[in-house]
């Protein structure tokens, strides 16, 4: 896409962006029948909710960045193209298929989170050595079709993932040395710095990131090496979602486990009936390497009315999560 193209298209628009739009989504199998016709009308918008929902996005018929990004990436297909690290890291569908199929037979590719870091250039190289190819770490032609020979496409439950869980396992089962990293918007910043106020006299070491680029949050969570990353966001609607990073072939166990706990203690604290819980590929997610929530909590009348026993609730769910993290 060029940068040409602008960051949000949505409803009633008409150019040829929106044409070029249409058929980007046409190519990644949503709405075949759509026309490249240029008007962001409710079948677009529709295709683009579709869309949406199958990369695990926020579901608003909107195309954003996040949007136009997975489009991006859903282009590419495992052989198109050789891949290796650099950098920026190379993302796509390839490098998840790749990540999923060196995972089936064993070799640690890390997340299948369809980026190209260390870890799967390490486990190309390992796949290489084992089956008598060139060792460079670089997934070309002759390591593709050698891979998809061996492997299939899905397993259960990878070793990144069996290797997170474990990693888990062995933390402290307190909060007192934990790192945790709480994001927030500026609406949310009152919980936020209520929440760190008590997760710091439990003895917890806490960043605080209010405003921030997502781009910004996830790098400096992963250069810090926190234990919990906490996004805070409000809503317009009354409902509550906390989020976890999920998709094909991977789950984050931390983050799941962090949620579902969130999840059953929020509703109480907000005077809601009840919170979703959704394995979502949001982006800071995806980028983030620990255990990560983004919790979209409601409107911030809600919130701020409900500030001290919605502070305390994550307070507790963080405690009780550092007890059993996996």
């Amino acid at each position: 896409m060029s940068d040409n193209y602008p960051s949000v298209l949505k409803r009633g628009d008409e150019n040829d962006k929106v044409a070029f739009l249409q058929q980007q989504l046409t190519t990644a199998g949503f709405a075949p029948t759509l026309s490249a016709h240029g008007c962001f009308d409710a079948a677009t918008a529709a295709a683009v909710a579709d869309f949406q929902a199958s990369r695990g996005l926020s579901v608003d018929g909107i195309c954003g960045p996040h949007t136009w990004t997975a489009l991006q990436e859903a282009n590419w297909s495992l052989g198109k193209r050789h891949l290796y690290l650099n950098q920026p890291m190379l993302q796509g569908d390839d490098v998840a298929e790749l990540q999923l199929r060196l995972g089936s037979l064993g070799f640690d590719a890390g997340r299948v989170d369809g980026i190209f870091g260390p870890d799967t250039a390490e486990a190309v190289r390992e796949f290489q050595l084992n089956s008598g190819l060139s060792s460079d770490g670089i997934c070309g032609e002759t390591t593709t079709g050698t891979l998809m020979r061996m492997s299939a496409r899905v397993t259960p439950a990878t070793a990144a993932a069996v290797r997170e869980r474990a990693k888990l396992q062995q933390t402290p089962r307190q909060l007192t040395e934990r790192h945790i990293m709480i994001a927030s918007a500026k609406t949310m910043a009152a919980v936020a710095g209520e929440l760190a106020t008590g997760l710091r006299r439990s003895g917890a070491t806490v960043t605080e990131a209010c405003d921030w680029p997502e781009s910004e949050q996830a790098s400096e969570a992963n250069r810090l090496g926190v234990d919990v990353f906490l996004g805070l966001l409000s809503s317009d609607g009354v409902a509550c979602r906390v989020a976890y990073f999920a998709t094909e072939g991977f789950v984050s166990p931390g983050g799941q486990r962090l949620a579902s706990i969130l999840g059953q203690r929020l509703p109480a604290a907000l005077g809601i009936d009840n919170a979703d819980m959704q394995g979502m590929r949001l982006p800071v997610l995806r980028h983030t390497r620990m255990t990560a929530v983004e919790c979209l909590l409601g409107p911030t009348g809600l919130v701020q009315a409900r500030l001290h026993p919605l502070a305390r609730s994550i307070e507790s769910s963080l405690a009780f999560w550092a007890t059993r993290p996996a």
